[in-house]
């Protein structure tokens, strides 16, 4: 009855608002908030190593993550063997999968059920699922990055710009192509200049591939060895193998990326550029493209369009070739409604819901004054006054993805190695089919989910969200009845050791605490779990649990219930 009571309690005050906190936060209260901002939450203790170290000392250090040895988290990802594969690997798989996958489709159309059963078989067991696991390895390491990286910004700044730059691995070659957007494109810019990091994911082939770009002519009449050359790279980013339709005597422009350029990557939907803007744009970007075989990023001249263009008001005579893209990367860059838009989005992450416009406006011009510098536009923002203001503690609440990194984190948890099913596909390559809406009979086989799984089920595809915006950044987005439930079911099966790739021993946080005084239990508890003691509703909801018995006698707290309980709590749900 006490469970039920405190289920109901936290799924209708997980969204009533923020924590509420002392008018100066003092030291310990700092360090929480910086590590749930930025990073993925305490470890046990680490919030009294912190505010011992010195709050702004450890955020001046997470800006220079090179200087930070982290060597769990490296030989954890240097565990994952498809992830290393380099990418015109990757891409030869994906098309050995299409063939073999239309192979098995003609079988099954000729009625031929036992090739197909042969086929289906073959598929399984064959190398070929490669590309299933690399996914699920990079969904992996992303998790192994969160829980164990000493380098908690930087995770946390990945997370964030590869969801400004999202793409979708269910497109075609994405699904080859994406671990280099993360690892080539993405990672290696998050503290550079964002020049260099829109210049990056412009030239991304998943990119790309996910906006159409890579299938963007000029309209003009095209010869036929030109037609041809098209419909082949169409055909093979989409995997189809038999004869082409007849390509139209004109190529086709596609304004996909030139508009998510302007209203997603840089200027946003407000910042007064026009529907000519979008078509000029696009233009511009004719001719880059991919070599579909290898994945690598190509500039093809004779798909360009060399007309002259006029963007925003800036006049390109034309002939420039692909150096037009990069003028056009440089304009963008430099705009002031970028450094808004980027300023907004990084105040959106890290301060609030609804950021002050002041603080915006100071990242913004920090931004230009450090054109575009990223590591100084953090500066501006980390160490405004806003970060710490006490209304933002506790301000937003976390994604699936953030909970689950925060949970295993605060618990302690080890991830540990974990085999799939005997006969079936690699359980990585089971994980990516479930973030992509596949494999729902393997998943039935598993006798437990693992970690990435109960994520997928709480509503968070990593790598698998359609929407070119990426997941939502107003944390309010992910507050519903359904998936607070999830995330209760989550830690509940953790903290009872129900998750497959992850082993918790709760009554290590507990540990010199008298067990027969429940009151101490969950004040060690809140303060491992939370930074803090537990506001005085969740105290009560856990207290609860260990109510005097009919017969008058005290419970014993059941340790690893209340901390599942905790982690469900609204305290822990808000960062």
């Amino acid at each position: 009855m006490a469970a039920a009571l405190g289920l109901a309690f936290f799924l209708t005050s997980v969204a009533a608002g923020a924590t509420t906190v002392a008018a100066e936060p003092d030291e310990h209260l700092r360090a929480a908030h910086a590590l749930k901002r930025l990073g993925y939450g305490p470890r046990p203790g680490q919030v009294a190593e912190l505010a011992a170290l010195g709050v702004d000392n450890w955020m001046r250090r997470q800006l220079e993550p090179a200087t930070i040895a982290d060597p769990v988290a490296e030989a954890a990802v240097a565990a994952l063997p498809k992830l290393a594969l380099p990418k015109s690997e990757l891409v030869r798989a994906y098309h050995q999968e299409l063939r073999d996958r239309n192979q098995l489709q003609r079988a099954q159309a000729a009625g031929d059920f036992a090739e197909a059963g042969r086929l289906r078989v073959a598929m399984e067991e064959r190398e070929q699922a490669v590309v299933a696991q690399a996914i699920g390895e990079l969904q992996h390491a992303r998790l192994v990055r969160a829980v164990l990286s000493e380098r908690q910004l930087e995770q946390v700044l990945v997370d964030f710009w590869f969801n400004h730059f999202n793409v979708d691995v269910r497109k075609r070659l994405v699904r080859a192509t994406v671990i280099a957007h993360e690892q080539e494109a993405i990672r290696p810019h998050v503290f550079g200049n964002f020049r260099d990091l829109l210049g990056a994911t412009a030239k991304s082939p998943a990119m790309l591939v996910y906006l159409d770009n890579a299938l963007s002519v000029a309209e003009r009449e095209a010869t036929p060895a030109e037609r041809a050359r098209v419909e082949r790279l169409r055909s093979e980013l989409a995997g189809d193998e038999a004869p082409a339709p007849a390509a139209p005597s004109r190529r086709g422009l596609n304004e996909n990326y030139g508009r998510e350029l302007l209203e997603l990557h840089t200027l946003g939907v407000d910042a007064g550029y026009t529907q000519k803007d979008v078509q000029e744009v696009a233009r511009v970007f004719t001719g880059w493209t991919i070599e579909p075989r290898s994945g690598d990023f190509v500039f093809r001249r004779r798909w360009h369009d060399s007309g002259p263009k006029t963007i925003l008001g800036v006049s390109f005579p034309g002939g420039g070739g692909q150096r037009e893209g990069e003028q056009v990367l440089d304009l963008l860059a430099a705009h002031p409604a970028t450094a808004r838009r980027i300023a907004t989005k990084l105040c959106q992450r890290f301060v609030a819901d609804e950021p002050p416009p002041a603080l915006v406006e100071r990242v913004a011009e920090a931004y230009l004054a450090a054109k575009g510098d990223l590591r100084r536009t953090y500066e501006a923002l980390f160490f405004a006054p806003e970060f710490f203001a006490p209304e933002h503690f506790g301000a937003k609440t976390k994604s699936p993805f953030e909970f689950t990194a925060s949970a295993l984190r605060a618990a302690g948890a080890d991830l540990v190695a974990v085999e799939g099913l005997r006969g079936r596909a690699p359980l990585r390559a089971v994980e990516a089919g479930a973030a992509m809406g596949r494999g729902g009979e393997r998943l039935a086989g598993l006798p437990r989910k693992t970690v990435m799984l109960h994520i997928v089920e709480m509503g968070q595809p990593i790598y698998a969200w359609g929407p070119p915006t990426g997941f939502p950044e107003d944390s309010s987005s992910w507050v519903s009845a359904g998936a607070l439930v999830s995330r209760l079911n989550f830690a509940l099966a953790m903290t009872a050791g129900q998750v497959a790739d992850a082993r918790v021993d709760p009554r290590r946080l507990v540990a010199g605490v008298n067990a027969d005084r429940p009151d101490e239990v969950v004040s060690a508890l809140g303060r491992s779990v939370l930074g803090a003691e537990p506001g005085a509703n969740t105290r009560r909801v856990l207290l609860a649990q260990a109510a005097p018995s009919e017969g008058g006698a005290t419970a014993v707290p059941e340790v690893p219930k209340l901390l599942a309980l905790l982690l469900g709590s609204p305290e822990f749900q808000r960062r």
